[in-house]
Protein backbone atom coordinates (compact mmCIF):
# COMPACT_ATOMS: atom_id res chain seq x y z
CA UNK A 1 0.00 0.00 0.00
CA UNK A 2 1.34 3.43 -0.98
CA UNK A 3 2.41 5.59 1.96
CA UNK A 4 0.35 8.80 2.21
CA UNK A 5 2.16 12.08 1.72
CA UNK A 6 2.55 14.19 4.85
CA UNK A 7 1.32 17.72 4.13
CA UNK A 8 2.91 20.61 6.03
CA UNK A 9 1.41 24.05 5.50
CA UNK A 10 3.30 27.26 6.21
CA UNK A 11 1.13 29.53 8.36
CA UNK A 12 1.51 33.12 9.58
CA UNK A 13 -1.27 33.43 12.16
CA UNK A 14 -3.62 31.50 14.42
CA UNK A 15 -6.31 32.01 11.75
CA UNK A 16 -4.00 30.40 9.19
CA UNK A 17 -3.43 27.46 11.52
CA UNK A 18 -7.15 26.87 12.00
CA UNK A 19 -7.78 27.03 8.25
CA UNK A 20 -4.94 24.59 7.56
CA UNK A 21 -6.42 22.24 10.18
CA UNK A 22 -9.87 22.50 8.62
CA UNK A 23 -8.43 21.83 5.16
CA UNK A 24 -6.88 18.56 6.34
CA UNK A 25 -3.18 19.41 6.66
CA UNK A 26 -1.07 17.01 8.70
CA UNK A 27 1.30 19.55 10.24
CA UNK A 28 2.09 23.25 10.10
CA UNK A 29 5.09 25.49 10.36
CA UNK A 30 4.01 28.56 12.34
CA UNK A 31 5.66 31.87 11.49
CA UNK A 32 5.31 35.60 11.56
CA UNK A 33 6.08 37.86 8.57
CA UNK A 34 6.03 35.37 5.71
CA UNK A 35 6.82 38.29 3.37
CA UNK A 36 10.27 38.34 5.05
CA UNK A 37 10.75 34.60 4.65
CA UNK A 38 9.19 33.76 8.02
CA UNK A 39 10.14 34.93 11.50
CA UNK A 40 9.50 33.65 15.03
CA UNK A 41 5.75 33.68 15.81
CA UNK A 42 4.41 35.42 18.88
CA UNK A 43 3.63 33.45 22.01
CA UNK A 44 -0.01 34.45 21.73
CA UNK A 45 -0.21 33.15 18.16
CA UNK A 46 1.03 29.73 19.23
CA UNK A 47 -1.22 29.57 22.30
CA UNK A 48 -4.36 30.38 20.30
CA UNK A 49 -3.39 28.03 17.45
CA UNK A 50 -2.67 25.24 19.94
CA UNK A 51 -6.08 25.67 21.60
CA UNK A 52 -7.92 25.24 18.32
CA UNK A 53 -6.00 22.56 16.45
CA UNK A 54 -4.88 19.00 16.98
CA UNK A 55 -1.85 18.50 14.78
CA UNK A 56 1.90 19.07 15.19
CA UNK A 57 2.97 22.72 15.22
CA UNK A 58 6.56 23.45 14.24
CA UNK A 59 7.56 26.99 15.25
CA UNK A 60 10.02 29.00 13.24
CA UNK A 61 12.93 30.36 15.29
CA UNK A 62 14.29 33.29 13.30
CA UNK A 63 14.81 36.62 15.08
CA UNK A 64 15.13 38.81 11.99
CA UNK A 65 15.11 38.85 8.21
CA UNK A 66 18.33 38.79 6.21
CA UNK A 67 21.02 36.14 6.51
CA UNK A 68 21.52 33.53 9.20
CA UNK A 69 24.70 34.60 11.02
CA UNK A 70 23.36 35.93 14.31
CA UNK A 71 24.82 38.17 16.98
CA UNK A 72 25.16 36.87 20.54
CA UNK A 73 22.08 38.80 21.63
CA UNK A 74 20.04 37.56 18.67
CA UNK A 75 21.01 34.01 19.55
CA UNK A 76 20.09 34.52 23.20
CA UNK A 77 16.72 35.77 21.98
CA UNK A 78 16.30 32.56 19.98
CA UNK A 79 17.00 30.48 23.08
CA UNK A 80 14.47 32.47 25.08
CA UNK A 81 11.84 32.14 22.35
CA UNK A 82 12.48 28.41 22.20
CA UNK A 83 11.94 28.02 25.94
CA UNK A 84 8.67 29.92 26.08
CA UNK A 85 7.26 28.40 22.88
CA UNK A 86 8.21 24.91 24.03
CA UNK A 87 6.39 25.46 27.30
CA UNK A 88 3.36 26.77 25.39
CA UNK A 89 2.97 23.59 23.37
CA UNK A 90 5.23 23.78 20.32
CA UNK A 91 5.95 20.32 18.93
CA UNK A 92 9.19 21.31 17.29
CA UNK A 93 11.28 24.11 15.85
CA UNK A 94 12.64 25.15 12.46
CA UNK A 95 16.04 26.77 12.84
CA UNK A 96 19.11 27.65 10.82
CA UNK A 97 22.31 29.21 12.16
CA UNK A 98 25.23 29.78 9.80
CA UNK A 99 28.70 31.20 10.22
CA UNK A 100 29.64 34.27 8.15
CA UNK A 101 31.25 31.91 5.61
CA UNK A 102 27.86 30.28 5.02
CA UNK A 103 28.63 26.98 6.73
CA UNK A 104 26.89 25.46 9.76
CA UNK A 105 27.28 27.18 13.11
CA UNK A 106 27.41 23.86 14.92
CA UNK A 107 28.00 25.41 18.33
CA UNK A 108 24.79 27.46 18.25
CA UNK A 109 22.78 24.66 16.65
CA UNK A 110 23.88 22.19 19.33
CA UNK A 111 22.77 24.59 22.07
CA UNK A 112 19.35 25.00 20.45
CA UNK A 113 18.90 21.25 20.13
CA UNK A 114 19.88 20.74 23.75
CA UNK A 115 17.42 23.41 24.88
CA UNK A 116 14.65 21.84 22.76
CA UNK A 117 14.81 18.77 24.99
CA UNK A 118 13.73 16.17 22.46
CA UNK A 119 11.32 18.29 20.42
CA UNK A 120 11.47 17.79 16.65
CA UNK A 121 14.21 19.90 15.12
CA UNK A 122 14.07 20.99 11.50
CA UNK A 123 16.86 22.76 9.64
CA UNK A 124 15.09 25.30 7.45
CA UNK A 125 15.99 26.68 4.05
CA UNK A 126 19.19 28.27 5.29
CA UNK A 127 20.35 24.91 3.91
CA UNK A 128 19.69 26.22 0.40
CA UNK A 129 21.99 29.20 0.98
CA UNK A 130 24.99 27.06 1.92
CA UNK A 131 27.97 26.60 -0.42
CA UNK A 132 29.23 23.23 0.85
CA UNK A 133 28.51 19.67 -0.24
CA UNK A 134 24.80 19.00 0.42
CA UNK A 135 25.13 15.32 1.37
CA UNK A 136 27.95 16.01 3.82
CA UNK A 137 25.87 18.81 5.30
CA UNK A 138 22.97 16.38 5.78
CA UNK A 139 25.30 14.04 7.64
CA UNK A 140 26.40 16.86 9.92
CA UNK A 141 22.81 17.84 10.63
CA UNK A 142 21.87 14.27 11.48
CA UNK A 143 24.86 14.01 13.81
CA UNK A 144 23.75 17.19 15.56
CA UNK A 145 20.29 15.75 16.14
CA UNK A 146 18.09 17.22 13.42
CA UNK A 147 15.15 15.15 12.22
CA UNK A 148 14.63 16.71 8.80
CA UNK A 149 15.74 19.39 6.38
CA UNK A 150 13.50 21.85 4.56
CA UNK A 151 14.87 22.43 1.07
CA UNK A 152 14.16 23.46 -2.50
CA UNK A 153 17.20 21.53 -3.67
CA UNK A 154 19.32 24.69 -3.60
CA UNK A 155 17.31 26.24 -6.40
CA UNK A 156 14.65 28.96 -6.42
CA UNK A 157 11.90 26.33 -6.26
CA UNK A 158 11.51 22.63 -5.56
CA UNK A 159 10.54 22.07 -9.18
CA UNK A 160 13.90 23.50 -10.29
CA UNK A 161 15.82 21.67 -7.55
CA UNK A 162 14.15 18.34 -8.26
CA UNK A 163 17.33 16.42 -9.13
CA UNK A 164 19.15 17.31 -5.91
CA UNK A 165 16.02 16.62 -3.85
CA UNK A 166 15.84 13.19 -5.47
CA UNK A 167 19.53 12.56 -4.71
CA UNK A 168 19.18 13.61 -1.07
CA UNK A 169 16.10 11.45 -0.50
CA UNK A 170 17.84 8.48 -2.12
CA UNK A 171 20.84 8.96 0.18
CA UNK A 172 18.58 8.21 3.19
CA UNK A 173 20.65 10.32 5.55
CA UNK A 174 17.85 12.36 7.11
CA UNK A 175 14.24 13.25 6.33
CA UNK A 176 13.95 15.60 3.34
CA UNK A 177 11.02 18.01 3.25
CA UNK A 178 10.70 19.57 -0.22
CA UNK A 179 9.56 23.21 -0.24
CA UNK A 180 9.47 26.24 -2.47
CA UNK A 181 6.87 27.00 -5.13
CA UNK A 182 4.98 23.72 -4.73
CA UNK A 183 1.63 24.07 -6.47
CA UNK A 184 -1.17 21.91 -7.94
CA UNK A 185 0.44 22.04 -11.38
CA UNK A 186 3.82 20.62 -10.28
CA UNK A 187 3.14 18.44 -7.23
CA UNK A 188 2.54 15.21 -9.17
CA UNK A 189 5.84 15.48 -11.02
CA UNK A 190 7.74 16.34 -7.84
CA UNK A 191 6.37 13.31 -6.00
CA UNK A 192 6.87 10.89 -8.89
CA UNK A 193 10.41 12.04 -9.70
CA UNK A 194 11.76 12.34 -6.15
CA UNK A 195 9.72 9.70 -4.26
CA UNK A 196 9.22 12.27 -1.50
CA UNK A 197 6.76 11.33 1.23
CA UNK A 198 6.20 14.85 2.62
CA UNK A 199 5.86 18.36 1.21
CA UNK A 200 5.83 21.91 2.59
CA UNK A 201 4.11 24.89 1.03
CA UNK A 202 2.12 28.05 1.73
CA UNK A 203 -1.29 28.53 0.14
CA UNK A 204 -2.46 32.08 0.74
CA UNK A 205 -4.81 34.52 -0.91
CA UNK A 206 -5.04 38.30 -0.56
CA UNK A 207 -7.85 39.79 1.48
CA UNK A 208 -8.52 43.47 2.14
CA UNK A 209 -8.35 45.20 5.52
CA UNK A 210 -10.46 48.29 4.88
CA UNK A 211 -9.44 50.07 8.08
CA UNK A 212 -6.64 51.80 6.13
CA UNK A 213 -8.64 52.83 3.06
CA UNK A 214 -8.87 56.51 4.02
CA UNK A 215 -5.39 56.77 5.54
CA UNK A 216 -2.91 59.39 4.24
CA UNK A 217 -0.03 57.34 5.67
CA UNK A 218 1.55 54.07 4.63
CA UNK A 219 3.52 51.47 6.56
CA UNK A 220 4.85 49.70 3.48
CA UNK A 221 8.51 49.30 4.25
CA UNK A 222 11.60 49.18 2.12
CA UNK A 223 12.35 45.73 0.78
CA UNK A 224 15.84 44.64 1.78
CA UNK A 225 18.08 42.30 -0.16
CA UNK A 226 18.79 38.85 1.28
CA UNK A 227 22.25 39.89 2.44
CA UNK A 228 21.04 43.07 4.15
CA UNK A 229 19.96 43.55 7.78
CA UNK A 230 18.27 46.65 9.18
CA UNK A 231 19.88 47.67 12.49
CA UNK A 232 19.87 50.74 14.74
CA UNK A 233 22.61 53.20 13.73
CA UNK A 234 24.20 53.70 17.15
CA UNK A 235 26.39 56.68 16.21
CA UNK A 236 23.74 58.67 14.36
CA UNK A 237 21.06 57.78 16.92
CA UNK A 238 23.31 58.98 19.73
CA UNK A 239 23.88 62.27 17.91
CA UNK A 240 20.16 62.73 17.35
CA UNK A 241 19.32 61.93 20.97
CA UNK A 242 21.84 64.53 22.11
CA UNK A 243 20.38 67.06 19.71
CA UNK A 244 16.92 66.53 21.18
CA UNK A 245 18.23 66.71 24.75
CA UNK A 246 19.78 70.10 23.98
CA UNK A 247 16.65 71.71 22.56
Amino acid sequence: MKKPITIEVCCASADDAVRAFQAGADRIELNAALFAGGLTPSLGTLIEARKRTDFPIICMLRPRAGGFAYSQLEFESMLTDLRVLKNAGADGFAVGCLRPDGELDEYCLALLIEEAGGKEMVFHRAFDAMPGDPIETLKSLKRLGFRRVLTSGRKASAAEGLLLIKEMIAAQVIEILPAGGIRPQNIARLVSKTACDQVHFSFHKIEADHSMRFSPISFEGQTLKDDQVSVVDLEKLGEFVNQIRNL
